[in-house]
């Protein structure tokens, strides 16, 4: 055994690669289509780790991209970030993983492949009981960390206008928080009714979400509206569901055509506006650590939200159906080497 840092006992080093090793990797070769080809495994260096990649999410963001709805963009591109696994390779001076570490993963791209490797430091260690599945460390990451920019306070009345993937699980980290009411706001009645179960006190369609607001809040508004889709019809609402100097948080994916907001409104009703994105990989790994946290705790149950699994041979359907959002759609993964 090899006694490293901090304590840590670590397993035999791992075995070397044989020379010039190849893995399967997907590539955005252009709009539409996803090929999967050979590539060189990558080889971590300093200060870095490889992992054996189990689970890669398909995230809202790679929508456009595989949609070829910006023409600015170029082709081809190597997606994926959302990522768990397994350490296999650790480069020098790494001392606080090992190999055979289960982890999720801050990622830069490159995660719809067999290997990627990362910073050591954007890796953390989850526990056997977490499945890979539902360690999906960067949406989590984005979620909590969005929850901790608007920071709630106990008691706050709460609207997420939107509720895909990342809503739902920001749904539950303002639950862990204590806000409440917590009103959730979507068309689709089947993630309304996943809503529910996962502890939302009100669920109403956007038709519906004006009234609904005002007689939970005695007319009021929320303290807090979380605009949690991306598009101009989802801004357009919060700004009408927020009480006086509460928080608006865009925290959807806004891409494509500028959007217009009505600052005459949000300005007479003294918003505070809340952007909530972040950018900086040492906070995307605290919000990660966090997440594990709830994991691990049973605040946060992802089961649920992790409806559609495919190869990476199927990742082009995966992605058509990533994009036509249907009933019973959440969230969809890319799965590797029998993961588990």
């Amino acid at each position: 055994m090899i006694r490293t840092g901090a304590g840590r006992t670590a397993g035999p080093a791992p075995v070397p690669l044989p020379i010039d090793p190849h893995m399967q990797a997907a590539i955005l070769e252009a709009p539409g289509r996803f090929t999967v080809d050979d590539r060189r495994v990558p080889q971590p260096g300093p200060g870095e780790v490889r992992v054996r990649t189990a689970i890669c999410g398909m995230c809202t963001s790679e929508l456009d991209m595989f949609e070829g709805h910006n023409p600015a963009l170029t082709y081809p591109r190597f997606l994926g970030h959302e990522v768990s696994g397994v350490v296999d390779a650790v480069g020098e001076g790494v001392v606080e993983l090992g190999e055979g570490d289960r982890v999720a993963l801050y990622a830069e791209g490159e995660g719809y492949a067999e290997y990627v490797v990362v910073p050591a430091a954007w890796a953390v260690r989850i526990g056997p009981s977490v499945s890979f599945e539902h360690a999906l460390g960067e949406p989590i990451a984005c979620s909590v960390n969005g929850v901790r920019k608007a920071r709630p306070e106990i008691g706050d009345a709460v609207a997420i206008v939107g509720c895909g993937f990342m809503g739902l699980i920001m749904l539950q980290v303002f639950r862990a928080a204590g806000c409440g009411p917590l009103i959730a706001v979507d068309r689709r009645e089947s993630v309304l009714d996943l809503a529910r179960r996962l502890g939302a006190t009100h669920t109403v369609q956007p038709e519906e979400a004006e009234e609904v607001v005002k007689g939970l809040t005695d007319g009021r508004g929320v303290d807090i509206g979380v605009e949690a889709a991306g598009v101009q019809g989802t801004l357009d609402l919060t700004g009408r569901l927020i009480r006086m100097e509460g928080k608006l948080e865009v925290f959807g994916f806004h891409q494509g055509a500028p959007r217009l907001v009505d600052w005459e409104w949000w300005n007479w009703m003294a918003f505070e506006v809340v952007n909530g994105h972040t950018r900086s990989a040492h906070v995307y790994v605290e919000g990660i650590r966090i997440g594990m946290g709830m994991l691990e705790r049973g605040q946060l149950d992802m089961a649920p939200l992790v409806t559609h699994r495919y190869g990476l041979a199927d990742i082009n359907r995966g992605f058509e159906t990533a994009a036509a959002k249907g009933e019973g759609f959440v969230k969809g993964v890319i799965t590797f080497n029998g993961a588990a």
